[in-house]
């Protein structure tokens, strides 16, 4: 079902129909009410007349409504009167002219009163009080008054067609905003499914329109335009990370088949061979960094396995594995921070990582100087800080040296991955990584992670 029909039908169509259903509830209870009220009228006006029945000087009984100076006045609305005697007989009835249910009307020994309703030949519903009167000379009578019920039938035919007008009118607006509410959210959304289209496509990414109210559609759709940009980011990244790759790659394929085209031109003698054999080798390690580098930045961007970890531990862990080479360059390496830092993480991404930002200090470290591992908690985020006292970070590149294959030396070593996989690593984990500025010489890079 389209939207329109939808929101037709659950915005206008159905609480009409639940409309109507309690206007036919209230219907029914109004009628109830006003039929309660005029038996209410009926035993009042009953009670009084019953008390003056024989308060005649000659103690024949008598109706007071009759001789009533008001008598013309309230003779259309009054309910009727009637008075029967001991054998049944009518004895008096006011109006004269009112309808009449029962010709005889004998007393009964039972109930004092009692109410019923009657329906004429022409339809006319009557409500009928007849009540059990004695003389004070104990002689039974019955008084009876007759109302009709065609006030209370007018009265809720009245309620009925107004209240039906009103639903009808209410249902005509609800489907009139319904209508456009829903057409107006039909434009958004088919502009939201346009945008994930083009987004697909590889397309530009549309500016969300000013004009739009700013609610929950607003921010699907903000958020929809982020993960867009985000993701067209990464795949010119990723673009860019293949082309690189392949530079990169294709370098020392070429040294060294062009080394191998040299050699096999003539007869070369022993020691020409092994220089060439060696400068292929060289080649051939150079390619296994670089392929293990892209495998270990390929599986840090890849789903991370979370749990609850001692972050503290495994930098302890890192700077151990790492002392062999420190010391082989003369450098010291110290941990400093808390004795505990539970974190949630992927422990052997984050453990690459930080592998990483060792090996990147320690390759510019002096001998004879110190790299410190500062461990922080700062706003509920764990702060690892990789700190050496080598050359530093120009601040023209802190942000280069993030992307894949840049180098500020090319002699320096590496391949050019290390922090990239870092960033990515901290990235998947909610956190990021930077060059901050240092306390002292060298460079200092810091790597964030959620505390919880």
């Amino acid at each position: 079902m389209r939207l329109v029909r939808r929101m037709w039908l659950w915005g206008a169509v159905v609480p009409v129909v639940a409309v109507v259903a309690a206007l036919g509830v209230a219907v029914q209870v109004f009628r109830v009410v006003l039929e309660r009220t005029l038996d209410e009228a009926l035993l009042s006006q009953a009670a009084a007349e019953s008390v003056s029945l024989f308060d005649a000087p000659d103690g024949r009984p008598h109706l007071h409504v009759e001789p009533s100076p008001l008598a013309g006045e309230v003779r259309t609305f009054v309910p009727a009167t009637r008075l029967y005697g001991p054998d049944g007989t009518l004895l008096s009835v006011f109006p004269p002219e009112s309808p009449t249910v029962y010709e005889r009307v004998l007393p009964e020994d039972g109930p004092t009163s009692r109410l019923e309703t009657q329906r004429l030949g022409t339809g006319l519903r009557l409500r009928v009080l007849t009540v059990q009167v004695r003389s004070p000379k104990g002689v039974p009578h019955v008084l009876q008054l007759v109302a009709s019920l065609g006030t209370v039938d007018q009265a809720v035919g009245t309620f009925t067609s107004v209240a039906t007008v009103l639903a009808l009118l209410l249902g005509g607006v609800l489907i009139g905003i319904q209508g456009w509410q829903a057409r107006g959210l039909a434009r958004r959304l088919h502009g939201i499914a346009d945008q994930v289209a083009r987004s697909r496509d590889g397309g530009m990414v549309a500016p969300v329109p000013v004009d739009e109210p700013r609610d929950e559609i607003m921010e699907v759709r903000l958020a929809l335009t982020e993960a867009a940009v985000r993701v067209r980011a990464a795949r010119e990244a990723q673009e860019r990370l293949i082309a690189r790759a392949a530079h990169e790659l294709r370098t020392p394929l070429a040294l060294m088949r062009t080394g191998l085209d040299l050699a096999l031109r003539r007869e070369r003698g022993a020691e020409e061979l092994r220089t060439v054999l060696e400068e292929n080798r060289r080649e051939v390690d150079r390619l296994a960094s670089v392929a293990g580098a892209l495998l270990e930045l390929s599986a840090a961007g890849g789903a991370l396995d979370l749990q609850q970890g001692d972050l503290r531990g495994l930098l302890d862990e890192a700077a151990a594995g790492a002392w062999a080479e420190a010391d082989r360059r003369g450098v010291s390496l110290r941990v400093v921070g808390p004795d505990e830092a539970d974190c949630r993480m992927d422990a052997m991404a984050v453990r690459r990582a930080v592998d990483n930002l060792l090996a990147n200090a320690l390759r510019y470290a002096p001998r004879g100087s110190e790299v410190r591992l500062e461990l922080a908690l700062r706003d509920a985020h764990w702060e690892v800080a990789v700190q050496d006292e080598g050359r530093g970070i120009p601040e023209t590149h802190r942000e280069d040296v993030f992307t894949p294959f840049h180098r500020l030396e090319r002699d320096a070593g590496g391949v050019g991955l290390g922090l990239s996989l870092v960033r990515e690593v901290a990235r998947g984990h909610g956190g990021d990584a930077r060059v901050v500025e240092s306390p002292g010489p060298g460079a200092r890079v810091l790597l964030t992670l959620p505390g919880r």
